[in-house]
């Protein structure tokens, strides 16, 4: 009986990857593979635009920068071989953006935001979650809330390129408090309304 042998997937350089036409889909590159993600729930999609919706409130009132949701690559690294992250949500400061001449019209956010959100889905692991944290701070993002559905909680980490660290869990009773951004507070009961 014959064996089925699948072929490697194709590494992806920066240089491809700019060259081909827009993907569809949510996908992480992770050492120049590409990697799909499972379609999101109608719930995960709720509480992403729940966040985006404060978020770009937040940006508005204050004028300090603006927010943007999956699919859209941050990247990590170019070489030795590609790597990019899609966050569910992040916000990024005009001040950052004009680092690298302003929102990018073409290709990955090549300068990372001070703030994402991951949202845990059912599919994700503890494993994937430290990965991609492990890409936020090689890149220099200081701050991720980790949105936990099932325990309808909103963890702040603040990161640093030797450490993840814990800063608070919120409740539905409280409101999640950015340590980047003083004055941006969410009430953890809007991120999960429905």
């Amino acid at each position: 009986m014959a064996t089925l042998t699948l072929a490697p997937a194709p590494t992806l350089t920066y240089e491809a990857y700019l060259a081909e036409p827009e993907v569809q889909g949510r996908y992480d590159i992770v050492n120049g593979v590409r990697i799909f993600m499972s379609g999101a729930t109608w719930d995960h999609q709720t509480f992403v635009i729940n966040l985006v919706e404060r978020l770009r409130q937040y940006g508005r009132v204050t004028g300090i920068g603006k927010a943007n949701v999956a699919p859209f690559d941050v990247l990590i690294r170019r070489f030795p071989k590609l790597q990019t992250r899609q966050p569910d949500v992040l916000f990024i400061s005009f001040a950052r953006l004009a680092q690298v001449g302003g929102r990018p019209a073409r290709g990955p956010l090549p300068v990372a935001p001070e703030l994402v959100v991951e949202i845990i889905s059912d599919s994700e692991t503890q494993r994937i979650l430290e990965d991609k944290l492990a890409d936020y701070c090689e890149i220099g993002v200081s701050e991720c809330w980790v949105v936990r559905p099932e325990t309808r909680t909103v963890e702040v980490l603040a990161l640093s390129a030797n450490e993840v660290r814990s800063v608070a869990v919120y409740t539905e009773t409280q409101s999640v408090d950015s340590v980047v951004f003083a004055t941006l507070s969410v009430a953890v009961a809007d991120i999960f309304a429905e």
